[in-house]
């Protein structure tokens, strides 16, 4: 047998079916005469071998065999052969020939599938055998190999495409890791990744395995240095982390990472240290206040976000590099921090909605956080994390069961409203679908996880086909033969798509005509021009992938930018257009990829400075009259979109000019002035309103409007002397002061031609100068209520009612002007139907014992109620109820119809609202930050001065009383403060939504500003400290307040001293510099005016001449500053 190789006697032994202990006898008898053999090859004469050369032969001998075993997996097919290895190796344990065999075991297969019989056999004979194995010395032996030689070997194997290969070696490595008593360390640094390319390998073919395999390598491996993976960025300053390396191999986080709780370091006393729950309640209260300011300020999500997040931690809890807290170990548990952390913050919101704010009808921050959560979070995995498929999973399985109910239960009623009218046995879809499987198909997309992953998140009697889930992130698009169309070059399509754009075709006949379907579920097919590529896009956004969109919002508003530069204004006007629709909520997702400061600063720029220069010179280069139509209809565009933004999504123009970098004067700003003012229209006309006292300037303007009248009622005709010596800017203004003028004759019954009225209108609606419908539809809302309280001029209200039908539901209308007349009646379409819906008289009446009710309505009332409804269902509008559009009857709801934000009712006033927000900071309650929109229209609506004080002094006497909640009563100057605390991080959180704003508030502060301290003097003397109690300072009440009651003082009389120094505080006047940082500042200040730190500098400057005037004790003086103090230290602390 000296002559044979084990190969060849190995596949002898095969061919003649022996078993493999007959094999092992022959085995031994060839490696005895083996090892011999190169024994007596050594000379005789020499000395005997030493054991370092007897052990260098046999470990030649052992090279020799592995390398032969290598030859059996690549030529041989006889599954008997791995009954003989396994033997060999295993059951006759041989530590020197598996060390040298199982490396060579990487070379076997090629992952193909096609040579992977004979290696998937070896894998799962070894797994039964260590199943059936009670030797404790092979079992001790195994332990001993594991972490240096055989896991890190057998994760090698190259499995490639083969499934098979890919469970059989999960299920071998959870049968060896049995064995372990310990946690094993393994210092392969290629080992880590290995394994995280089987999980994630395993995550898209076996989850169970997965699963198992995951918790095992959990619990009974350790890599050595795996903490050191994640640089720990908790003690750095945010700006001193180097972003991209987030990405870089020295962040990529293990698919081993613990994902159970570190142990932590014991206290003195032996008893583990733990976060306490307060600390715990206030990580999450601040997290959610952050992420839901972020979200609210259109904040950009980019490649700080990760950082500044992490940091919230040893911001709040400075003594976590001591190891007294946990702190997040890598990216990729953050990730999984923040993805729970959104669905919470989001099930908070939508349970608060339906629950605690029934008087609300706010929904722009939950089409926020859907955004949110479908396209941002899914890019932060795709440029942060490990690509670890388990880093979602496990983040979505370890969402609280509560949150998943409320987040399933809202979108369930959604559902039922939607189809609460239908027929009973109309076939519509059963799967219903809610913002995590939105989350889900955008991780799809992007290749992050298998779309077999959807199915496990939907109820066990639903299921989606997961081929019909899109794998790339590639743009398709449907062209008009009904085939699909993948977008290359997003550019030069959206280029093409605008430019075979006609503004007339955004939209079609059909909101000409009443229509039932819900805003929200508006499709393309309700528009005419739905197979236009950026049309397509727009009305079908949310099926776009997150990397493509923000690529289309990139592209879209650098187009709309690039076309003001050089003047394309049929550009802008299509741009303008299809931005002012909002489909499917396509401008708020690109807000949230672009931040609107950016193109609203580019409109105003464009409306106040670039556009009259071009009218100017298009009027001395006697410009052609499309070109014309095109240069009134993109400042008609330009304006109607900023009024649009400013009124349907509540960004604020002056916050946008005093923000910018540019210099923006609000008192110049045309378009600042004109949106400020819409529903103001002047009883005197003036072209130039800042020379208005100019005799010349009244003279023009009285000759203008009088010819302008003679045209328009008079002769029928507009001459064109008029209307090229009238600009669009001026017609904005101009034709509102004529239909105010116009109103106002027939009430005096100066005017009693209908007909010539009805005709000056019509011109009204003419491409040139369809602008004045902009401030039209606002102050004619205010004129209906003038009408509603005067019920004795019917004849003037029918005739009213027949100049709005001929102005806002005209029965012809040029196809040029179809579509911005369209989207000017949806800037106020809700306070105009809840106008005319006033002048609907209900009628009730009894048939056979059943109450009914209904309406009488007059016809021209109903034809525009019709149309303003099928208007509002045309794209999406905000904080709106749902139920204004509803074809039921609206005198038969139970609950008043809201047509604001808010509903301020009898059974809800505002002092039980605030007693609901106080009670909330007291009880460190989810409501305070879920709420925080509502909270935000509360404090506006009452002030957040009144807010601040009502607050303060309330939680500070509930202390005082009652205790703190979370205490059980005992009381505490640590606990006190904490309540305290809370209440104050989210004031500063309201204030500054940046590290800038943050600097600003510090240095206003700090009182590094040039003030006149004159401005500041009170007007009355404040009340002598020896004359008042200590508390009231702070407010607390000098009655004592029973419990049930003791928020009734919040609106009432106040007799604390507090509030009088408040009513004595007067505006700061900043002297004039030239220093920028000065100016800059004093923007700032004009900025935050109505902000609590204003408020709070305010304070202290009337404190200051307080106490230096002996009108203040300084016990009470110290009171204040202790909270003023707080606040600013905050500030100086914070990451916003």
């Amino acid at each position: 047998m000296t002559n044979e190789s084990l190969y060849s006697l190995a596949v002898k032994c095969s061919q003649r079916q022996l078993s493999s202990g007959e094999f092992l006898n022959l085995y031994k008898e060839f490696y005895n005469e083996k090892l011999a053999s190169e024994a007596g090859s050594v000379d005789d004469d020499s000395e005997p071998p030493s054991n370092a050369e007897s052990k260098t032969t046999a470990t030649t001998i052992c090279t020799q065999m592995a390398q032969e075993f290598t030859k059996i997996f690549k030529e041989q097919h006889n599954l008997i052969l791995i009954d003989y290895l396994i033997e060999i190796l295993f059951v006759n344990y041989n530590p020197d020939l598996i060390h040298l065999f199982l490396p060579l075991l990487k070379t076997v297969s090629t992952g193909d599938g096609n040579n992977d019989n004979l290696l998937i056999h070896f894998l799962s004979k070894l797994s039964a055998y260590f199943v059936q194995l009670r030797d404790k010395l092979v079992g001790d032996q195994l332990v001993k190999d594991l972490p240096g030689v055989i896991i890190p070997n057998l994760l090698e194997i190259q499995y490639g495409n083969n499934n098979e290969l890919s469970v059989a070696l999960a299920k071998c490595l959870l049968v060896l890791l049995k064995y372990p008593s310990n946690v094993l360390t393994i210092e392969s640094v290629s080992c880590r990744d290995n394994a995280h390319h089987l999980l994630s390998k395993l995550s898209d073919i076996s989850r169970l395995v997965y699963k198992k395999l995951l918790h095992t390598l959990d619990n009974k491996v350790n890599f050595k240095d795996s903490n050191g993976l994640t640089k720990d960025v908790s003690g750095q300053e945010p700006s001193s982390i180097y972003s991209p390396s987030i990405t870089s191999p020295q962040f990529i986080s293990s698919p081993l990472f613990s994902m159970k709780t570190p142990s932590l370091p014991n206290n003195k006393d032996g008893t583990v240290s733990t976060m306490k729950y307060k600390d715990m309640k206030l990580f999450r209260y601040y997290k959610n206040i952050w992420l839901n300011n972020k979200i609210m300020n259109w904040e950009m999500i980019g490649s700080e976000f990760l950082s500044k997040y992490n940091s919230i931690s040893s911001t709040l809890f400075p003594e976590s590099a001591d190891g007294n807290h946990v702190t997040v170990p890598n990216v990729d548990m953050l990730l999984i921090d923040l993805i729970e952390t959104s669905f919470t913050c989001f099930a908070q919101y939508v349970s608060n909605k339906q629950y605690h704010r029934t008087n609300s009808n706010l929904n722009l921050l939950e089409r926020q956080w859907i955004i949110f959560i479908s396209k941002h979070l899914p890019i932060l995995l795709l440029n942060h994390s490990s690509k670890n498929p388990q880093i979602v999973t496990t983040a979505l399985e370890q969402i609280d069961p509560k949150v998943i109910k409320a987040i399933t239960s809202y979108y369930s009623e959604k559902d039922d409203m939607r189809v609460r009218n239908d027929d009973l046995f109309d076939d519509f879809s059963s799967t219903s679908f809610d913002v995590r499987h939105d989350f889900i198909k955008s991780l799809v997309s992007l290749g992050l996880q298998p779309p077999t992953l959807i199915n496990e998140f939907l109820r066990e009697d639903q299921a989606v086909d997961p081929k019909s889930l899109p794998v790339t992130d590639d743009l398709v698009i449907t062209t008009s033969q009904g085939t699909q169309e993948t977008v290359g070059d997003i550019q030069s399509f959206i280029i093409s798509s605008l430019d075979s754009l006609e503004l007339e075709n955004i939209c079609s006949d059909d909101v000409n005509s009443e229509s039932d379907i819900p805003h929200s579920n508006v499709r393309s097919s309700i528009s005419g021009d739905s197979f236009n590529g950026i049309h397509q896009i727009l009305q079908n956004n949310e099926t776009i992938p997150p990397t493509k969109m923000k690529e289309i919002s990139t592209v879209i508003f650098e187009l709309l930018k690039d076309a003001i530069a050089v003047g394309n204004h049929s550009r802008i006007s299509k741009i303008c257009a299809l931005l002012c629709f909002n489909f499917n909520h396509s401008l708020i997702a690109f807000f949230s990829f672009q931040s609107p400061q950016g193109i609203i600063e580019d409109l105003l720029h464009f409306v106040d400075k670039v556009w009259p220069n071009s009218s100017h010179s298009s009027k001395d280069d006697n410009t052609a009259p499309d070109e014309s139509n095109d240069l009134f209809l993109s400042f008609s565009w330009a304006l109607l979109l900023l009024t649009s933004i400013n009124k349907n999504i509540g960004i604020s123009l002056v916050d946008v000019a005093l923000k910018s970098s540019l210099d923006i004067p609000l008192e110049d700003s045309f378009t600042i002035k004109f949106i400020d003012q819409l529903t103001e229209i002047p009883d005197d006309y003036s072209i130039e309103p800042q020379n208005r006292t100019l005799p010349e300037v009244q003279t023009q303007s009285h000759k203008l409007v009088r010819n302008w009248l003679s045209d328009l009622f008079i002769n029928g005709s507009l001459s064109d002397q008029l209307t090229q010596n009238t600009d669009a800017k001026q017609l904005a203004t101009l034709l509102p002061f004529i239909l105010k003028q116009v109103l106002y004759a027939l009430e005096c019954n100066v005017v009693t031609d209908m007909n010539n009225v009805i005709g000056g209108f019509e011109y009204f609606l003419q491409p040139f100068m369809i602008v004045g419908l902009i401030k039209i539809v606002f102050w004619l809302e205010k004129y209906l209520s003038y009408l509603n309280n005067e019920p004795e001029l019917v004849e003037l209200t029918q005739k009213v009612l027949v100049i709005m039908n001929s102005l806002l539901n005209p029965t012809t209308l040029n196809e040029d002007s179809r579509t911005f007349h369209c989207a000017a009646l949806r800037l106020n379409a809700i306070p105009l139907l809840k106008m005319l819906r006033k002048f609907c008289v209900p009628q009730t009446q009894t048939e056979y014992g059943v109450y009914s009710s209904d309406t009488q309505e007059p016809p021209m009332v109903e034809s525009l109620i019709k149309k303003l409804i099928s208007v509002i269902n045309f794209a999406p509008v905000y904080n709106m109820d749902p139920r204004i559009v509803s074809t039921d009857n609206i005198y038969l709801q139970q609950k008043p119809i809201g047509y604001g934000k808010l509903q301020i009712l009898n059974e809800n006033p505002i002092d039980k609202i605030m007693t609901n927000q106080i009670n909330s900071f007291w009880n460190l309650h989810s409501s305070t930050y879920y709420n925080i929109d509502f909270l935000n229209e509360i404090i506006k609506l009452i002030t957040p001065k009144k807010f601040f004080f009502d607050v303060l002094n309330t939680l500070t006497y509930k202390i005082s009383v009652y205790g703190v909640p979370a205490a059980r009563n005992k009381m505490s100057t640590v606990d006190s403060d904490h309540v305290i605390d809370y209440l104050f991080y989210f004031l500063v959180l309201h204030d500054c939504e940046s590290q800038v704003d943050a600097g600003y508030m510090v240095q206003l502060l700090s009182g590094n500003l040039e003030i006149d301290n004159s401005a500041i003097k009170p007007k009355k003397d404040l009340v002598k400290a020896k004359e008042q109690p200590a508390d009231d300072l702070v407010g607390v009440p000098k009655s004592e307040i029973a419990q049930d009651d003791d928020f009734v003082m919040l609106f009432g009389e106040n007799d604390t001293s507090s509030h009088n120094m408040n009513d004595d505080m007067q505006d700061v006047h900043f002297e004039s510099s030239e220093d920028d940082e000065v100016k800059k500042l004093q923007k700032f200040y004009a900025l935050k005016k109505d902000s609590f730190g204003v408020i709070l500098y305010q304070l202290k400057l009337v404190h200051d001449a307080a106490v230096k005037d002996g009108d203040l004790s300084k016990t009470e003086y110290e009171k204040f500053n202790k909270h003023y103090e707080k606040y600013l230290s905050m500030l100086k602390t914070f990451i916003f």
